[in-house]
């Protein structure tokens, strides 16, 4: 599991299980964690990752963590389902190339079957 942190102030600010580049900027760092476990805090201390306390919600922060990833539960399947980016700007300058940046354009209806295949709650 890949961690990234403010650098400001080492907080946590977001986990992927793969990276398709490096996060490391001026703002963030990214930092592969083996064994990672959710149910912990975690932040960024000289250098080092540190694991924390076990996570603790309110029974309305429990609610609203679960209408979250109600609300949200089609974005990880679009992510994975839709083209690579290469293949997708493949299609987008062949689509501008012969004057089809509408509904009939193959990207267009590329990003469509995948918005189709995982619709929104």
């Amino acid at each position: 599991m890949i961690l990234i942190f403010k650098k400001s102030d080492g907080s946590f600010y977001m986990a992927e299980s793969t990276v398709s580049k490096n996060h490391d900027t001026d703002e963030f760092v990214s930092v592969e964690v083996k064994d990672f476990d959710g149910a912990y805090k975690y932040s960024y201390v000289d250098g080092e990752v540190v694991k924390g306390e076990k996570w603790s919600l309110t029974n309305k922060e429990q609610k609203e963590f679960e209408a979250d990833v109600e609300a949200t539960k089609h974005v990880t399947p679009r992510i994975l389902a839709y083209p690579d980016i290469g293949e997708q700007l493949g299609k987008l300058w062949h689509d501008i190339e012969n004057d089809k940046l509408d509904k009939t354009g193959d990207f267009y209806k590329a990003i469509k079957a995948v918005k189709d295949a995982n619709p929104k709650g």
